[in-house]
C-alpha cells in the first residue's frame, strides 16, 4: 500500500477547508439551537426540560458547547471511517457490491475483476490518501466543546451559589 505524498500546501489547504467547514457547521447548529434567542424565551420553550442556564452568557456557552461537540464528533467519526476505508477495511464489501452489480451486465466478458484477489491487488496498487486531518480537526472541536462546557459550568455554578439554588428544575 503506497501512501500518497502530499505537499505542505495541500496539507494546509486540507486543514483550512476542513476547519472552515466545521466552523460554519458549528455556527449553523448554534443558530439552530438558539444562539440569537433570548435565554428566557428558550427556557420557556423547553417545556419541562431542565436546561441549566440563567443568563445570556451561560446560555451561549451551553449552545456553543453542544454545537462544537456535534460537529467535532461527526468530523472525528467520518475521519476514522475514511481512514478505515483507505486501509482496506471495507474492500470485501465493496467488491461484493461491485460483483453483484456486474451480474446485470449484458456482456460478462466486461467484468473488470473476476476474483477478490484481483480487486485487492488493484486496490493495493493505488496510492492511499491520509484523512488524519479530519480526526485532528474533530478532536480540536471536541476539545473546544470541553472548554465551552467548563465555562458554562463555572457560570451556572456561580449563579446557583449566589442565589442559593439547589433545585435544578427551575
Amino acid at each position: 500500500m503506497q501512501k500518497l505524498v502530499e505537499s505542505p500546501k495541500i496539507k494546509i489547504l486540507q486543514y483550512t477547508i476542513t476547519l472552515g467547514v466545521c466552523a460554519l457547521l458549528s455556527f449553523g447548529i448554534a443558530c439552530w439551537l438558539g444562539l440569537f434567542t433570548n435565554w428566557e424565551v428558550l427556557k420557556a420553550k423547553a417545556e419541562g426540560w431542565s436546561w441549566r442556564y440563567y443568563d445570556d452568557y451561560s446560555k451561549n456557552m451551553f449552545v456553543w458547547c453542544n454545537a462544537t461537540f456535534i460537529v467535532g464528533i461527526l468530523c472525528f467519526g467520518f475521519g476514522l471511517l475514511f481512514i478505515l476505508s483507505a486501509g482496506g477495511a471495507f474492500e470485501m464489501l465493496v467488491y461484493g457490491i461491485r460483483r453483484f452489480i456486474s451480474l446485470f451486465q449484458r456482456d460478462p466478458s466486461k467484468i473488470r475483476f473476476k476474483t477478490f484477489y484481483d480487486y485487492h491487488m488493484y486496490r493495493s496498487g493505488e496510492p492511499k490518501r491520509s484523512f488524519l486531518f479530519m480526526v485532528i480537526i474533530g478532536l480540536l472541536f471536541v476539545g473546544l466543546s470541553m472548554v465551552f462546557m467548563i465555562l458554562w459550568n463555572n457560570a451556572v455554578t456561580a449563579y446557583e451559589a449566589a442565589h442559593n439554588i439547589t433545585n435544578f428544575n427551575v
